[in-house]
């Protein structure tokens, strides 16, 4: 169908207000850019596609250079291929792939449900309209403060909570011992950033046991495959990987068939977009295993991890950002956790999310751009 024909395709990197927090003691403060795809049809239907691109000391501009190498794979081209564009541009020579990828399949996918008039994950094969969240928490130098924020998040209906800490095995233990303490009714996971030892994996690892938590995550750098399989010999809560490392779909099978980690966990905004995490999460559901994906992210990663674990039933978790203002940068709708501890999309097609374009005019630091007149480019 000629309407849906590619007829521009941009990238806006904007800074945003997101706090500039730290995810380990080692660990500078973090820029947080929200990087957005638009594309438009030759009927004026828009598509659109997002990640947020965390990088120290500074906005990253790698990511969108990479992707105005991608552009030109998609010009002119219709939307009805965007799977089988999705996999040709994953093997051109461009740096950042698939990060570079994904939001332009995100894009796609979008353009695509909004032509069928249809949310995105009923066009995927709803299985769900609404899932568990668990609210991923930032940093705070105190577990007074943690404590003081758990509070906080179970009067606003989370029943389940992921700790981000300083990765620091002795703040980490009584971290979780006084918080569970406080909160037995919640349920937990911890992320540690990749960070740990084996012995400091282990120590916290037999007291997450007696504390009944839902996960433990990224206790080593995700390609340590054997640091896994002992951990999870010697532990009973289920042991994850962190997720943004291993981004190959075939080194993923190799993780499934060996039996790495008790669950995977990858991100659609960095694996190739809806395209790849589908195959991906088929591929785990043959062996019986869950993806819980990532959704640290701005509202179009939020929603399009979103949409993916809606139309697949092995997934169990949302990912919910909080506070919920730190990471809605640019955009008209959210995605908010409800009072029953429960996420939805919103009710338009597509993603579900308009952005706010007058903020993101505001905000980009560098804007690129190809249609038939040729490529163009804006920095501030």
């Amino acid at each position: 169908m000629s309407s849906l024909t590619i007829d521009q395709i941009e990238v806006f990197a904007c800074k945003t207000d997101a706090p500039q927090i730290t995810w380990a003691k080692d660990m500078t403060p973090m820029y947080e850019a929200n990087v957005i795809v638009r594309i438009i049809t030759q009927n004026g239907l828009e598509g659109v596609g997002g990640v947020l691109v965390p990088t120290e000391h500074s906005y990253d501009h790698s990511l969108a250079e990479a992707m105005k190498n991608l552009f030109p794979e998609v010009l002119s081209k219709s939307i009805n291929d965007r799977e089988k564009l999705t996999k040709h541009m994953l093997t051109r020579c461009v740096g950042l792939n698939p990060n570079a990828v994904s939001p332009i399949d995100i894009a796609m996918w979008d353009c695509y449900a909004k032509s069928e008039n249809l949310p995105l994950y009923k066009v995927l094969g709803a299985k769900r309209n609404s899932m568990k969240s668990y609210a991923s928490t930032p940093l705070f130098e105190k577990i007074s403060e943690y404590l003081d924020f758990v509070n906080d998040l179970s009067s606003q209906g989370f029943q389940t909570i992921k700790f981000h800490t300083w990765c620091d095995v002795e703040f980490d233990t009584r971290l979780v011992k006084e918080v569970c303490n406080t909160f037995p009714n919640l349920k937990y996971m911890i992320d540690c950033e990749q960070r740990y030892s084996r012995d400091d994996s282990l120590r916290l690892g037999k007291i997450l046991d007696e504390l009944n938590f839902v996960w433990f995550e990224a206790p080593f750098v995700d390609t340590d495959f054997e640091s896994y399989k002992w951990l999870r010999k010697n532990i009973n809560t289920p042991v994850i990987c962190a997720g943004n490392t291993i981004l190959d779909k075939n080194l993923l099978q190799k993780t499934i068939d060996e039996e790495v980690y008790d669950h995977m966990r990858i991100d659609a905004t960095y694996v190739g977009g809806t395209t790849i995490t589908r195959e991906i999460m088929q591929m785990a559901s043959r062996k019986n295993m869950n993806v819980e994906l990532q959704s640290w992210a701005f509202p179009l990663g939020q929603a399009a991890n979103l949409h993916i674990m809606l139309s697949n039933s092995n997934c169990e978790y949302f990912e919910q950002v909080v506070p919920f203002k730190d990471h809605e940068h640019g955009s008209i709708d959210f995605i908010r956790t409800d009072i029953n501890g429960l996420v939805s999309p919103t009710n338009k097609n597509g993603l579900g999310i308009d952005i706010n374009w007058p903020q993101i005019e505001k905000d980009f630091y560098l804007h690129i751009k190809l249609d038939k007149k040729g490529l163009s480019r804006r920095t501030k």
